[in-house]
């Protein structure tokens, strides 16, 4: 009798939604804002319109993010960064990507403003 398991979940930290006035960059590989889609402790996702010649770069280096309020009342910068995951979105326009990154080791100037980012700009379920 074959048994049925629960798929193990492997994310350490708790994702929430961000609001929608929040956005991340990542650096140097664009100079636009992308939608962030859901944040931890540990990293988060985004979702991002591709230059092709910026993409194919990007996959190289791991690059620094930062992550800011729309009206600039938070800013965290220059977070290290590493790529987990980048993959075409094929429900949306041609060129949208969603890539999923994990921190690098932060300072405690960085983690105690991703505390507070966390504390005060996602959305409550």
């Amino acid at each position: 009798m074959a048994r049925s398991r629960k798929k193990e979940e492997r994310r350490r930290f708790q994702r929430f939604q961000v609001h929608k006035d929040a956005y991340a960059m990542i650096t140097p590989f664009s100079h636009k804002k992308s939608e962030i889609i859901d944040i931890s402790k540990g990293g988060l996702a985004l979702r991002y319109t591709a230059d092709s010649r910026r993409h194919a770069e990007s996959a190289e280096i791991d690059p620094f993010l930062h992550i800011f309020v729309q009206d600039i009342s938070f800013c965290l910068l220059r977070m290290p960064v590493r790529t987990v995951s980048d993959f075409e979105l094929p429900a949306d326009d041609p060129g949208t990507r969603r890539r999923s990154v994990a921190f690098g080791p932060l300072s405690k100037r960085q983690a105690s403003d991703l505390e507070y980012f966390l504390e005060h700009h996602v959305v409550n379920e």
